[in-house]
């Protein structure tokens, strides 16, 4: 595949949907980054973080299960509310503030340059886009795209990939994370830049701190059964949650497909693309907004990552507003069932036929 590019010249949709989000911050007088109502939600969830690991540590069985699996929850909001602003660098207007919340990635099993690469540089520019984004690679376990190829047992990939998802995180943090540091490409596509010594060394560092962590830690407190029962619960909860909040927003019915021309153009201008390849689901619902840190705004995220996600309900009304002036509009799903319903009948529908 050439190397895949979108027009040049004019985009007109971007610039659009700019300015209209330029003068909303210029209007309101505020920052695009966190304010105090994101830094004591992460207060909250550090501490619940910091709380159920010292339980898990500290409490017998089977009551130190159970706080593996709130940790699990608490890892997952660690990362989507914490880390994933820190590093679209929108936590905050501090260099150093974005820095430490990215590094939260480390802390919970993976590395923030890694992520960079995989989802700010990859996913975020060619969403969708077979060979080139990876999280629509399933290494053929799951057909997500229609330009992959089928194989029979795709045909039941809407039932087992639910029991598939809680390996998410394993499989990431010990053998996508490892792939890419050796490979020095994510999918098809090379580093933006070599890694410098500081990378190599933060990598091997936080992947030795991480098992220090989870595994010799509460090795030395714990009886093995418990603690490794309590790690694969653990990541079970943190897989499954990352998963299905991250498929929603793409593997569904509504998100399109889109593959470039021979020379590796793509038809559409970014921000056109970006409408065609992502979706929203349950924007109404506060409870949903707080927890997944706006990650059910993801129209609003994939336009302006660089905007924290405390301001995407307001984007949202906003963005709708100047879509459909221009003939575009937010893709969204009314509710989480709804969203988990569109991504059940995408499966089973690409499992079962070729288009």
């Amino acid at each position: 595949m050439n190397q895949v590019h979108f027009p040049a010249g004019q985009r007109p949709v971007y610039q659009q949907l700019s300015a209209q989000v330029n003068q909303y911050f210029q209007q309101q007088g505020i920052a695009k980054s966190g304010d105090q109502r994101l830094y004591r939600k992460a207060i909250l969830i550090l501490l619940l973080f910091s709380a159920s690991y010292a339980a898990l540590l500290l409490l017998p069985a089977p009551w130190s299960l159970a706080a593996w699996f709130i940790h699990g929850i608490a890892t997952a909001l660690v990362g989507f509310n914490v880390m994933h602003d820190g590093a679209h660098e929108s936590f905050s207007r501090s260099r150093r503030l974005n820095r430490l919340a990215a590094l939260t990635f480390n802390l919970i099993g993976s590395n923030r340059f890694y992520w960079a690469q995989k989802h700010n540089r990859n996913h975020h520019s060619f969403t969708n886009v077979d060979e080139v984004d990876e999280d629509i690679d399933a290494l053929g376990l799951f057909r997500m795209s229609p330009h992959q190829r089928r194989f029979w047992f795709h045909r039941y990939q809407h039932i087992y990939v639910w029991l598939l998802y809680p390996l998410t995180s394993l499989f990431w943090f010990f053998a996508l994370d490892y792939k890419a540091y050796f490979r020095q490409k994510i999918a098809q596509r090379p580093f933006s830049h070599r890694l410098s010594a500081a990378d190599h060394l933060e990598f091997w560092a936080s992947k030795l701190l991480y098992l220090l962590i989870y595994i010799a830690l509460p090795l030395s407190l714990a009886d093995g059964t418990t603690v490794i029962t309590g790690f694969l619960l653990m990541h079970a909860i943190l897989g499954f949650l990352f998963a299905v909040v991250f498929q929603l927003a793409h593997i569904v019915e509504q998100a399109e497909f889109p593959q470039p021309t021979a020379d590796g153009s793509m038809e559409d201008e970014w921000a056109a693309h970006q409408l065609r390849t992502t979706v929203d689901f349950a924007t109404d619902s506060r409870f949903l907004t707080w927890a997944l840190g706006g990650l059910n705004f993801q129209v609003e995220h994939h336009l302006f990552p660089r905007v924290s996600h405390i301001h995407y309900p307001a984007l949202h009304r906003l963005l709708q507003e100047s879509c459909n002036r221009q003939g575009h509009s937010i893709r969204s799903y009314p509710s989480l069932g709804a969203a988990l319903k569109g991504h059940y009948h995408h499966l089973r529908q690409l499992g079962r036929s070729d288009g």
